[in-house]
């Protein structure tokens, strides 16, 4: 049997299994945040969705719903941002994490901003920040180690970032790293007062920090500007919808299937 309800605490709770995790419909509508808290304390966390299976399952806990309920993507600011070469040998001690932001940045302005621009002007002096990723523009394409340096191709034409970074791992190695102050001085020098993307992005997170990349998004989304908590839509299909993360929905956690 896969699928009961029952009443704790005044609140309808039902539940689902999938493959790996257990699904609670927990129905008291909540902010973002404070669901969190709840799903942390009486489950393992808000539901991760990794496949179709998974969202089946989340349907499933209360097939009579259909309004939404918060999931556990979120759009998280500052602790998101990653590199497009993902090979561990290529960062040293504390490399992984350099960033060298001008004030203010990252700041999200206008909602979206999910890459980083590498500003070699006299004003921003090799300083970054975060635009939305189909901005066009030149790039830097990181082309390997040359002399024991890194080597870099700079563009003449523009692309969004997606396409820049096709581009770089068609042709060279990827979308440009870079480790630490001393590499940021040289590509401020090699550009020479133009703007690129370099590899920095960020993704929405999960709560419970796992690395599924599956996507459920509704026809449109995310479209909200400042909207970073995620909910699925039980009159859509369990499709996902951005939400503000101080609405009060029911929300959906989870525990591990063999707990």
């Amino acid at each position: 049997m896969d699928f009961s309800m029952c009443f704790i605490l005044g609140a309808l709770l039902s539940v689902a299994f999938a493959q790996t995790r257990q699904y609670y419909f927990v129905g008291s509508a909540q902010t973002w945040t404070n669901a969190q808290s709840v799903c942390r304390r009486d489950y393992t966390d808000l539901a991760t969705i990794e496949n179709l299976a998974d969202v089946d399952a989340v349907l499933r806990t209360n097939p009579g719903y259909s309004g939404n309920a918060w999931i556990g993507l979120y759009d998280e600011l500052y602790n998101s941002w990653k590199w497009s070469l993902n090979d561990s040998s290529f960062y040293g001690a504390g490399e992984y994490t350099f960033r060298n932001w001008i004030a203010g940045s990252p700041n999200d302005l206008g909602g979206q901003q999910h890459c980083v621009r590498f500003l070699s002007d006299n004003t921003y002096l090799g300083g970054w920040d975060d635009r939305q990723c189909l901005d066009l523009r030149r790039f830097l394409c990181y082309t390997g180690i040359v002399g024991g340096s890194p080597s870099y191709f700079v563009s003449t034409q523009s692309l969004n970032w997606t396409e820049a970074q096709r581009f770089c791992r068609e042709n060279y190695i990827d979308l440009a790293s870079i480790r630490n102050q001393a590499e940021n001085n040289n590509i401020r020098t090699l550009l020479g007062g133009i703007e690129v993307w370099i590899g920095l992005y960020r993704d929405k997170l999960w709560s419970d920090s796992s690395p599924s990349l599956f996507r459920h998004w509704a026809a449109g989304q995310p479209n909200d500007d400042y909207s970073q908590c995620v909910a699925a839509s039980f009159s859509d299909s369990g499709k996902w919808l951005d939400e503000d993360c101080t609405q009060s929905f029911p929300f959906i956690c989870y525990k591990p299937s063999n707990s």
